[in-house]
């Protein structure tokens, strides 16, 4: 174990080292997670978008029925005009009642077509309206989606700036450590214990929350020697926390 002068400078840059490097991790889950909200962010706008265009499809396709019912009633009356028309042409009663079977037949059918154009401009006054109300929405959260995006593509440029900072800091950090207290200081961090230095209060080993030895405790007060924690491995050192 460490002995000699200078054991709370090493202490000191050991958890440094620790800060520097659960920030960088901290960043870097960050980093790999801003892209995948960034995705999110795009599939939902982009489903939005989906919905609006069908909706928009299907308004289109409404207006086209519309046009084709107008058609076939502007073809039906026009029929119907030139059969009338034509009763002032017939010369005989059976050609007379044949000719009014057909105007009753144009009739009934125009009378049809009539109803489907009403019930065509029942349906297209209710789409308009929804298309008019989702379009609004999309355009709301167009803004919204823009200002998010924007946000997020700024902190992930933030980041990869914050990231290489704390990745040369520790660096420079692990130059300053003796090689026999940073292969310690690796062996438990690799060992996934988390941290791999600890603070120690009345007894307390904040890494494990178990009770250390009061002989050990006393020792780690003094700072003399580097300890570890005889329950979770990890370097310990003590921390006054009186004020």
């Amino acid at each position: 174990m460490e002995r000699g002068n200078g054991l709370r400078e090493k202490l000191a840059l050991l958890i440094e080292l620790q800060k520097m490097e659960l920030a960088a991790a901290k960043i870097g889950a960050r980093k790999k997670d801003l892209p995948v909200r960034m995705n999110e962010l795009d599939e939902g706008f982009k489903a939005l978008c989906r919905t609006v265009d069908e909706e928009k499809e299907k308004l289109e396709g409404l207006r086209k029925q519309r046009r084709e019912k107008d058609a076939q009633l502007q073809s039906g009356q026009d029929s119907l005009k030139k059969t009338r028309e034509r009763l002032f042409d017939v010369k005989t009663n059976k050609e007379y009642q044949s000719m009014l079977k057909e105007i009753e037949t144009f009739e009934a059918k125009n009378s049809q077509i009539e109803d489907e154009v009403i019930s065509l401009l029942e349906e297209l006054d209710r789409f308009e309206s929804a298309v008019k109300a989702s379009e609004k929405e999309l355009a709301a959260h167009r803004s919204r989606y823009e200002d998010e995006k924007a946000k997020l593509t700024e902190e992930l440029n933030s980041l990869s700036g914050e990231l290489e900072a704390c990745l040369r800091k520790g660096g420079e950090v692990r130059k300053s450590i003796p090689p026999e207290i940073l292969r310690k200081y690796d062996q438990i961090k690799n060992a996934g214990r988390g941290v791999a230095v600890v603070s120690v209060w009345k007894e307390i080993c904040d890494g494990c929350h178990m009770a250390i030895p009061p002989q050990l405790y006393n020792e780690l007060q003094k700072s003399k020697t580097l300890l570890t924690c005889p329950n979770c491995s990890r370097i310990i050192y003590w921390e006054n926390r009186n004020g």
